[in-house]
């Protein structure tokens, strides 16, 4: 590579991850401003707005209630998604392609149809809205994400495996648990992340769901909607240290089970 070329590249490098990690940046920045209106420069830093994040109960409750929300509908997600995978990717009938689509369709649709098309349902049923819909809601376009992370596996995955294990007197659940499992456990772990991320960050399906109680983006929005608080900065900061750590650790976890494999 040339010289010109190499410093074009670093250049269009620069100017992506610019774009990119600025914003965090600022955003990051301006939680430690002591003045409600974001401008620079800044006359000094504080953790005012930190602190009183952390006497903000209704902050609390709405954190608690997404994880109370995200944690139970990527767990359902995980096993049905799996089961789906399995039964899509080791058997074939007639009208599979179509019952695929329709697993994927609250995942590639608008959230505002997902949600107003449960919120029918339900309303059909004489359901209330409460946090149980939403963690309903949730599991509706987390599952097909595990479903096709999880078939993606099983079809870079050895049957031959799954056979041998059975004609040595293995039955079929304990070749799942032995065999099958520990093979596809790192699609279930991206699909666990993927739609715990996911579920933290829905605001559509679950505005039209929630019924009196708050999650997390939910009342951030409101927030927003009634005059912005740079307390709204000191959460943005919070949630991206947090993401941080956790790749972090999934990092250099990934990278001593690598050494320790060699």
């Amino acid at each position: 590579m040339s010289r010109l070329k190499r410093w074009m590249f670093h250049l269009f490098a620069f100017l992506v991850y610019s774009y990119l990690y600025f914003p965090i940046l600022v955003t990051i920045l301006f939680s430690f401003n002591p003045s409600r209106m974001a401008t620079l420069p800044m006359k000094s830093f504080t953790l005012d707005w930190y602190m009183k994040l952390f006497a903000d109960p209704k902050l609390w409750v709405a954190a608690k209630n997404s994880f109370l929300v995200s944690i139970p509908a990527t767990l359902i997600a995980i096993l049905f998604g799996t089961m789906a995978a399995l039964l899509f990717q080791r058997h074939k009938f007639r009208g599979s392609q179509f019952l695929q689509l329709s697993i994927l369709l609250p995942y590639i649709l608008p959230g505002i149809i997902t949600g107003i098309s449960l919120t029918l349902i339900f309303k059909f049923f004489h359901v209330e809205s409460s946090l149980l819909t939403v963690v309903i809601g949730h599991v509706s376009f987390i599952t097909p994400v595990v479903m096709f992370l999880v078939m993606d596996r099983l079809r870079r995955f050895d049957k031959g495996l799954e056979f041998a294990s059975m004609d040595l007197g293995a039955t079929p659940l304990q070749t799942f648990f032995r065999i099958t499992l520990p093979n596809i456990r790192g699609a279930l772990a991206g699909g666990a992340l993927l739609g715990l991320t996911l579920s933290l960050d829905e605001v559509v399906i679950t505005f039209f769901l929630i019924g009196t109680d708050n999650t997390l983006p939910i009342q951030i929005w409101s927030m927003i909607r009634f005059g912005y608080s740079p307390q709204i900065n000191a959460i943005y900061s919070i949630i991206v240290l947090l993401s941080l750590m956790l790749i972090f650790f999934l990092g250099k976890r990934a990278f001593f089970s690598k050494e320790a494999s060699r």
